[in-house]
């Protein structure tokens, strides 16, 4: 099992920069585990406690790429000690906490199996479901990192002057029980428009049931049937953008623009805390300010602090 950081998703290992900070201003000595799995070495730890010696560590045999090691989403830490690298609680769960707080998920929310030591991209949900669903293979994942779309570490420029390459996205189908980004880009856009009352948690429970209920109901077939399932319909009557191959497209916005992709800023921005103006889908003075405000928090993730929301604004703000 391999401890190399550079086979993780590039913003990953983005992630693991600030986390080694946060860590390092707290005086928590933060060691860095397994990173990237092979086939053969998560076939080797399902076997223990199975065929070979040892506790059962792992529920996922290598040939069902169910290990989110096996798509470089995830990593394991340790307490960097002499002796007791595992058993300080305190530790797994302050380090967790502060995962969290970059974004990160944390294995030590799951219940079959706690995981403490174990973070991750949420952007996927909780397991890799939807990666094998929409990529098959590690390898057609990775080739993401650098083409550009989707929740992609590698792809430059910064918002302006960037038309000549948009962000898109696929917006999968989320219902009951689903976890993950897309499921809070659903929950950021119902709040603004008072359908969703509850917390930007990630998780499709009851409150974003009845949301999505709500909305169907409201927009009378425009949106699909009135059964709680975002699908294709749904998710292009709430987002009102265009399509290119299957894929959503929102347009480089600035000061002046007013269009859907305008309005797809403003809600999202309203959600996280930056945007306290009217949703009335026009770029105006306000929105150039949260914009602004959005990306000097992002730290250049979000491209350059120039109130242009462009492809590497986008890929930030939606990661999907």
């Amino acid at each position: 099992m391999g401890r190399d950081i550079s086979q993780l998703h590039p913003r990953l290992q983005q992630k693991i920069a600030e986390l080694k900070q946060l860590c390092a201003n707290e005086g928590l000595p933060l060691g860095i585990g397994e990173c990237f799995r092979s086939v053969a070495e998560q076939n080797a730890l399902y076997a223990q406690g199975r065929t070979e010696p040892g506790e059962i560590i792992t529920n996922a045999p290598g040939s069902s790429y169910s290990s989110q090691h096996q798509w470089g989403i995830a990593f394991d830490f340790y307490k960097n000690v002499v002796g007791h690298a595992y058993d300080d609680i305190a530790f797994f769960n302050r380090v967790g906490a502060l995962g969290k707080s970059i974004g990160l998920g944390w294995g030590g929310d799951w219940t079959s199996p706690v995981d403490k030591p174990h973070l991750y991209l949420p952007d996927w949900g909780d397991t890799p479901t939807l990666l094998k669903q929409k990529y098959g293979t590690f390898d057609a994942f990775k080739a993401t990192w650098t083409a550009g779309g989707g929740s992609q570490g590698g792809e430059t420029g910064g918002g302006g002057g960037q038309t000549s390459s948009k962000y898109s996205f696929m917006a999968p189908k989320v219902q009951y029980g689903n976890t993950g980004v897309p499921v809070l880009l659903l929950q950021e856009i119902l709040l603004p428009r008072r359908y969703y009352r509850g917390g930007l948690d990630r998780s499709f429970g009851d409150q974003t049931l009845q949301a999505v209920k709500s909305y169907q109901s409201d927009r009378k077939g425009g949106a699909g049937e009135v059964d709680g399932i975002v699908g294709s319909k749904t998710w292009s009557d709430l987002l009102g953008l265009p399509k290119e191959n299957g894929r959503f497209v929102p347009e480089v916005v600035k000061k002046g623009s007013k269009n859907a992709s305008s309005l797809l800023v403003q809600e999202i921005l309203y959600s996280r805390g930056f945007y306290t103006g009217n949703i009335d889908w026009s770029f105006g003075d306000e929105t150039e300010a949260a914009v602004i405000a959005y990306q000097k928090s992002r730290n250049g993730g979000a491209g350059p602090v120039d109130g242009i929301v462009g492809r590497k604004c986008w890929a930030d703000m939606i990661a999907l």
